[in-house]
């Protein structure tokens, strides 16, 4: 096991994770509901934690974490069942689920 990342934003830890378990990299999120005992323990520790099942995916998670945060640049498409216009980092249109034909 090997901690990828410590924030102070719960949210931020458990969207790491998701995106880590949707790339098939096992994590695991932990230190959820400490945020109640800040003072009691130091901050640093009780801040959510992601943590790699496997230590030689580090890599890998920190590659499908810095390609989250910069999705692809691209002109808008329609798409072709719906006629909704989507951003380019979206695949798949939100309203009828067609794929995006290129």
């Amino acid at each position: 096991m090997k901690l990828l990342l410590s924030t102070q934003s719960l949210v931020h830890a458990a969207h790491c994770h998701n995106l880590l378990l949707a790339a098939g990299i096992r994590a695991q999120l932990r230190n959820t509901w400490l945020s109640g005992a800040i003072g009691d323990i130091p901050f640093q520790e009780s801040a959510p934690q992601v943590w790699l099942v496997d230590d030689d995916c580090e890599e890998k998670a920190w590659a499908v974490l810095a390609a989250a945060a910069n999705p692809p640049a691209g002109p808008s498409w329609c798409c072709e069942g719906c006629g909704e216009w989507h951003e380019a980092q979206f695949a798949a249109c939100w309203r009828c689920g067609q794929g995006r034909h290129r």
